[in-house]
């Protein structure tokens, strides 16, 4: 499904912060990038998340969002075809989670998304979200820490190759709050999987973080 929202006029704006994770208060926002086109290309995380994404940072940004229930990056590469025959100035790819569910083999993924990131040769500044490494296969209860921590190994690889990624790190903001089951997993999420309305809070304050960061040095 893509919807495209709607381009913000000013640069500087009072945000509010996520109250349910940060706390009350405001938070000052002066970016560059206010009103730059942005393309989300995800699989079910994204999907239950746009809403929250267009309501913390659609005063900001204007997105072309991808969400597509248990696909594969593979799987997603017709849709991230489609949407990139708009250009976007940046760019989120949020997959890898049904890859390593089903058992994919890694390289085989990182093909995949170099296919995905080579369609978007215009954008200034591509993320990509790594997985969490807490997950739970929801057929059989076992772990697949092994397998996300090899995903993510190789997704900080590929991020190397181009000047233009980034790794916005979901994996450590959900590892912050494991709770006591076994194996364990993240409180932000609901089924080790999919983000709370918590989880999609702070991850979408990573999102914000890394759009308005485009571009500029540290």
């Amino acid at each position: 499904m893509l919807q495209v929202g709607g381009r913000g006029a000013a640069r500087c704006v009072l945000a509010p912060l996520a109250l349910v994770a940060l706390g009350s208060g405001l938070l000052a926002s002066c970016s560059d990038n206010r009103g730059d086109s942005v393309a989300v290309l995800g699989d079910s995380i994204t999907t239950l998340d746009e809403t929250d994404i267009r309501t913390q940072l659609g005063d900001e940004f204007s997105f072309t969002i991808s969400g597509n229930f248990g696909k594969t990056a593979a799987e997603v590469l017709p849709e991230a075809e489609i949407v990139a025959t708009r250009p976007h100035d940046q760019l989120i790819i949020n997959l890898g989670t049904n890859d390593v569910l089903q058992g994919l083999p890694v390289a085989d993924s990182m093909k995949s998304l170099e296919q995905m990131i080579a369609m978007y040769d215009t954008s200034r500044c591509i993320f990509l979200v790594n997985i969490n490494e807490h997950m739970v296969d929801q057929g059989t209860g076992k772990s697949v820490s092994d397998q996300a921590k090899q995903f993510n190994r190789s997704l900080s690889d590929l991020a190397k190759t181009d000047g233009r990624i980034s790794i916005i790190d979901w994996n450590s903001t959900a590892a912050t709050q494991l709770n006591g089951a076994n194996p364990p997993y993240s409180d932000l999420t609901s089924d080790s999987i999919h983000p709370t309305q918590e989880g999609d809070a702070l991850l979408n304050e990573l999102y914000r973080k890394s759009l308005e960061g485009c571009g500029q040095v540290s």
